[in-house]
């Protein structure tokens, strides 16, 4: 098996340890999910009887290393989410592990957990905990490019479908070219730094009423506001987020296929040690 690009002063749960900067991971769980309609924030959502948070955790101790993660949620499920960082790492997790209250906007929330990171973090990953079943592998390869180009770095998959541009009457006023385009997905990496001060930036001009710009709705997009570069890695179709819900039924049909195939490895593992005997 390649070993992974990145390392830590501390060996990951089931890893091997080897020599990196300190890699922090902010887990963004503090959106109430108004469109999905659950009753309850997104990252409380149940899919096989675990909560989207509990399986972006397993998914981020999975990796080879170990760091730093900030969980940051809604202020009144605070409680809730210790009970289940508890339940859901493993007890020889060399994980730290903190919960922070989150704030009005996605960025401000990023900018609290960002806050709550040690100082020795070096390498940042922002993930939403919306996308339950992003891989280890995917963390890896962003955190990878991360390192080797010191720059800002997002998953991206093409898009597959046509669009066009509809106005307001929902009548169709023209196709658009997708040959440029992508769909980004996170976990989302960049140099600590690099995101501190762009975040500092962005909440400077939340204060200046000559500004008149939305909401950014990521943090490449802080970014790119700030006067950096952002870089792509290949994306994964498994790091499908949920929105409505329809994405809950797409999301349980990809769990249950990730099982079986777990289960099929398995199978096969235990097959070719019986026959090695």
């Amino acid at each position: 098996m390649e070993r992974s690009p990145l390392a830590n002063e501390h060996p990951g749960t089931g890893g091997t340890p080897h020599p990196i900067g300190s890699l922090g991971v902010v887990l963004v769980g503090a959106g109430n999910g108004t469109r999905l309609g659950a009753g309850v924030p997104k990252a409380f959502v149940e899919i096989g009887g675990r909560t989207l948070l509990e399986h972006a955790l397993r998914a981020v101790t999975a990796l080879p290393h170990a760091g730093h993660i900030a969980v940051v949620v809604p202020a009144d499920r605070a409680a809730e989410a210790l009970e289940l960082l508890d339940a859901a790492l493993p007890d020889d997790c060399t994980w730290s592990t903190a919960v922070v209250p989150g704030g009005r906007e996605r960025h401000e929330s990023v900018r609290f957990g960002l806050d709550a990171l040690p100082d020795s973090v070096t390498t940042v990953l922002v993930h939403d905990a919306a996308r339950p079943f992003a891989s280890p592998e995917l963390f890896d390869r962003v955190a990878a490019e991360v390192l080797r180009t010191g720059s800002a770095v997002v998953p991206a998959l093409p898009v597959a479908d046509t669009l066009k541009r509809v106005g307001a009457d929902g009548i169709v006023r023209e196709t658009v070219d997708r040959s440029a385009l992508v769909a980004v997905q996170t976990p989302q990496g960049f140099p600590r730094e690099l995101l501190a001060a762009a975040h500092a930036t962005a909440q400077l001009q939340d204060g200046d009423p000559a500004r008149q710009e939305a909401p950014p709705t990521d943090d490449a997009e802080v970014v790119q506001r700030a006067g950096g570069t952002v870089r792509t890695v290949v994306g994964e179709q498994r790091a499908h987020k949920l929105t409505t819900p329809e994405d809950r039924a797409i999301l349980g049909a990809l769990l249950a296929a990730l099982d079986g195939a777990a289960d099929g490895a398995h199978a096969a593992h235990a097959a070719g040690a019986a026959g090695a005997r």
